[in-house]
Parts: structure tokens; sequence; C-alpha cells
């Protein structure tokens, strides 16, 4: 994880919620702030989405739900945005299909 430097005055204010009880741990607290910044700017969230789709980093399936949309709607977002889907063949299909029909016969 990347080091972050964060204004001292706000590293005290996180760490009096943290030892008023407000908050487990700083971890808890960076993780509300997130949400936070992600329920009034959720642009933010798609963007997010996009660069980490974009870089193999998940599947369209859980970008669009870090988008919140559904995958349809992320396909439309990634068209408008020019972004490339990659579609790579799943390795284990021929050993489902081959279990599949193993089952019916």
């Amino acid at each position: 994880m990347t080091d972050i430097q964060i204004p001292t005055t706000v590293e005290k204010e996180i760490h009096a919620l943290v030892e008023a009880k407000y908050y487990s741990s700083i971890s808890e607290a960076v993780k509300d702030a997130f949400r936070s910044l992600f329920a009034a700017k959720p642009a933010l969230k798609i963007i997010s989405a996009i660069y980490l789709y974009a870089n193999n980093e998940v599947s369209i399936s859980k970008a669009s739900e870090i988008a919140g949309v559904s995958i349809e709607e992320f396909k439309e977002i990634l068209v408008s945005r020019s972004v490339k889907r990659e579609i790579y063949p799943d390795e284990r299909i021929d050993e489902n299909v081959r279990m599949i029909l193993e089952r019916r016969v």
C-alpha cells in the first residue's frame, strides 16, 4: 500500500476520533471518509472502477459493482469513454462443459 502523508492537524483529528471510541481504528475512519467522499462525488466511483478494470485489476462484474451500476450500464460507460474491453477465454470452460455433459448421461 502507498504511504500517505496527511497534515498533522488531520492526523490528530483522526486519532482523537479513535481515542474517543468513535472509530475502532484509523483504518475504519479512513474507510468511512472514503464512503462519504464517494457518496458526495459518485463520479469518482466510476472513475476508479474504469481505472481498475482497464488495468486488469478487477473483472467487469466487480467494476460495475464498484461503480454502482449494472454490468450493461458499465459496458455503456466504457464505450462512451473509449475504453477497450478485453475478453479473455476461460481456460476452465472445456472442463466445465465436460462435467455438465457427464452429469446428463
